[in-house]
């Protein structure tokens, strides 16, 4: 969890998280949508999907043991170099290097290293390697592969470094050199796209109604209110019509509700609608949030939220304070 995200965000979810799968085999046996419910909001789901299957193939195939041999680790969904290393040079106490974001801006400092962010790893992990071999930390590697953690997390943070608390500025070429606050370079941004749709809250009976599968999802596996691109339009009704067979009738319109997921920057046009008819099929359900087999991403949530709390339920029987997410 918190690849991507920071301690006090994932915090909750871990909690949340554990009280429901407490051992290995629990998550091994969950269904996917249930876990991805659980870990709705906080983005980048691939990883909850690799947590899942990695769960399975180690309860399948290492008797409920994660892996100790550092090949086989690597093999398994969502493990890369860093978390194979910190498992098992913290768990396992092997000798191997980790390299995470806060190790490569501590590093950066230390060396006055001005190479972007994203060409710092080249340099860095024959660095690592190299510093693990040194006796003690080998002795320690638990401890020294934490610390360097701790020391970038709580110390070396991305703004307002705390160098007068730390145990070696004395070292730090960037602290000496006064470019501490500028290291590590960050690689070339990338360039944010927009993206507009207008999108159909309708409700029946305390219920929404959601697809799954829109041939533009963003978010795999999950299920949304049903949209189509752009702004509304005279032509709205018709175009949900073409696109998911849906007969509408609107009933109001909203301001448009902004949400970014990493580059792309979406808006969202609701407008409550009516409808005649009732879609079929697999794709479609009428549903509640918080339903545990309804993964709904944040952006979803965020649409009915705020046409409920900020234009009034008049249109609704539907009460916020059943949702319980």
């Amino acid at each position: 969890m918190l690849q991507q995200t920071q301690v006090e965000t994932a915090l909750p979810y871990f909690e949340r998280f554990l009280a429901k799968y407490p051992c290995l085999e629990d998550l091994a046996r969950a269904e996917e949508a249930e876990v991805l419910s659980l870990w709705s909001g906080l983005g980048y789901y691939s990883r909850a999907r690799n947590l899942r299957r990695a769960a399975q193939i180690v309860c399948e195939e290492f008797e409920g043991r994660f892996p100790i041999d550092y090949q086989q680790a690597l093999k398994l969904p969502g493990i890369g170099r860093y978390t194979a290393g910190a498992i098992l040079s913290i768990a396992y106490d092997q000798s191997l290097p980790i390299l995470d974001g806060n190790i490569r801006r501590l590093m950066a400092r230390l060396l006055a290293c001005e190479e972007p962010s994203d060409r710092l790893d080249k340099l860095l992990w024959p660095l690592l390697t190299a510093l693990i071999r040194e006796p003690e930390a080998e002795r320690h590697i638990a401890d020294f592969n934490q610390s360097l953690m701790e020391l970038g997390a709580l110390i070396c943070r991305p703004r307002n470094p705390r160098c007068q608390e730390c145990p070696v500025k004395d070292h730090c070429r960037g602290y000496s050199r006064g470019i501490q606050g500028k290291l590590p370079r960050k690689k070339a941004a990338r360039s944010t796209e927009e993206f507009l749709y207008t999108v159909a809250v309708i409700e029946r009976d305390g219920k929404w109604l959601f697809r799954k599968g829109h041939g533009d999802s963003f978010l795999t596996g999950f299920w949304e209110l049903p949209r189509i691109p752009g702004s509304p339009t005279e032509s709205s009704e018709k175009e949900f019509f073409l696109e998911h067979h849906l007969s509408l009738r609107t009933l109001a319109g909203y301001p448009p509700i902004r949400h970014q997921i990493t580059y792309r920057r979406l808006q969202f046009f609701p407008i409550t609608s009516e409808l005649s008819g009732c879609p079929g099929g697999p794709t479609w359900r009428w549903a509640r949030l918080g339903e545990t087999d309804l993964p709904v991403a944040s952006y979803t949530k965020k649409i009915l939220k705020e046409v409920l709390q900020q234009y009034g339920q008049k249109t609704f029987r539907y009460n916020l304070a059943d949702d319980s997410t």
